[in-house]
C-alpha cells in the first residue's frame, strides 16, 4: 500500500509535473511571439491538472456515473485556471494596473471559476440530505475565499513577488491536506499529490523568474478553499468556526504583512512569509490533530 501511495500520489505527479517544466523552459528559450508570453502559464495549468488528475484515476476506483464532488471539482479548477493563465488582462506590474485591467475580462473569469467551483464543491445525494442547511454558507465561503485569495496573492505578484507566489500557495494547500488527513484518507492522498505538483512549479517559477508559470497560483487557491469544504462535510470533529476560516483565508494572511514590506528586499518578504505560514500552520495541526497525535490512548473493551 504504501509503494503504490508513493508511486502515484508523489512520483508520477513529480514526473509529469517535470515534463511540463521541461517544456515550459523550452519555450521561454525560443524566439519571442505573441504566444511565448502566455504559453509557459497555461502549460503550468495543464500540466498541473494532468499530474492531480493521474492520482486520482490511479488510486481511485472511478465509477464515472457516480463521481463525488470532490472528484467533480476539478473539471471546473481546469478550465477557469486555464483561462486565466491565457488570459492577456493578466498584468504584471502594480506601476501598469488600470481600472480597466483590474476589473476586466480577468476577474470575470476569476468571479465566475469562484462561483462555480463553489457549487461543484458541495455533495450532493441522498446521504447528505442533513448538510444540506450547510451548503448556503459554505457555497458563500468557497466563493469569497477563492475571490480574496486570489485578488491578495495577485497584488503580491504584481508587486514584484512573481517568482516565489506559489510557495505561498503551496503552504495555502497544506492546511487543507491536513484537514483532508483528518477526514477521508482518499482526499488526504489526492491532496499529496497536488503538494508534490505545485511543489515542483514553485521550483520552476523560482528557477525562471522571467517566465509566467506563477499565473498556475489561482488553481492551487481554487482547490485549497474546495478542499477545505470537502473536509468540512467529511469530518466527524466538530472543528469551531474560525478554524475553517483560517484554512479558507491562510493565503490572505499570510500576505497581510508583505503588504507593507513589498519596498524592501525579497529576503525580508519571503523571510516574513515563512515565519507567518509556519505559525498559522503550527495553530492549524494544532487543532486538527493535536489530539491524535499527543492525546491519551483510547481504552480498549
Amino acid at each position: 500500500m504504501e509503494t503504490q501511495i508513493l508511486i502515484w500520489c508523489v512520483i508520477t505527479p513529480a514526473i509529469l509535473s517535470l515534463a511540463f517544466v521541461f517544456g515550459a523552459w523550452a519555450i521561454q528559450r525560443s524566439e519571442p511571439n505573441a504566444w511565448s508570453r502566455p504559453l509557459p502559464a497555461v502549460l503550468a495549468v495543464i500540466g498541473w491538472w494532468v499530474a492531480v488528475s493521474a492520482c486520482m484515476y490511479a488510486r481511485q476506483d472511478l465509477d464515472w456515473s457516480a463521481l463525488e464532488a470532490w472528484q467533480i471539482v476539478l473539471a471546473p479548477i481546469g478550465i477557469a485556471s486555464l483561462l486565466l493563465a491565457a488570459c492577456p488582462c493578466e498584468v504584471d506590474s502594480l506601476q501598469t494596473a488600470s481600472p480597466r485591467t483590474s476589473f476586466g475580462f480577468w476577474w470575470v473569469v476569476a468571479g465566475l471559476g469562484s462561483v462555480a467551483i463553489a457549487m461543484w464543491t458541495m455533495p450532493t445525494g441522498d446521504g447528505w440530505t442533513d448538510m444540506l442547511p450547510l451548503h448556503r454558507p459554505w457555497m458563500a465561503s468557497v466563493a469569497a475565499a477563492s475571490l480574496i485569495n486570489i485578488w491578495s496573492l495577485g497584488r503580491m505578484r504584481r508587486s514584484g513577488a512573481a517568482a516565489w507566489i506559489l510557495w505561498v500557495g503551496l503552504a495555502g494547500l497544506v492546511a487543507p491536506t491536513l484537514l483532508a488527513a483528518s477526514a477521508y484518507g482518499g482526499l488526504a492522498e489526492w491532496m499529496v499529490s497536488a503538494l508534490v505538483s505545485t511543489f515542483v512549479f514553485a521550483v520552476a517559477a523560482a528557477l525562471m523568474p522571467n517566465s509566467t508559470i506563477g499565473r498556475l497560483f489561482p488553481a492551487v487557491l481554487f482547490l485549497a478553499a474546495s478542499t477545505t469544504a470537502t473536509g468540512r462535510f467529511y469530518t466527524y470533529e466538530d472543528h469551531p468556526t474560525w478554524l475553517y476560516g483560517l484554512i479558507l483565508l491562510m493565503p490572505t494572511c499570510i500576505s497581510i504583512p508583505d503588504a507593507w514590506l513589498r519596498e524592501r528586499s525579497t529576503l525580508i518578504r519571503v523571510s516574513t512569509a515563512v515565519v507567518v505560514a509556519t505559525l498559522l500552520l503550527a495553530v492549524i495541526g494544532w487543532f486538527l490533530l493535536g489530539d491524535s497525535m499527543f492525546g491519551e490512548p483510547t481504552e480498549e473493551w
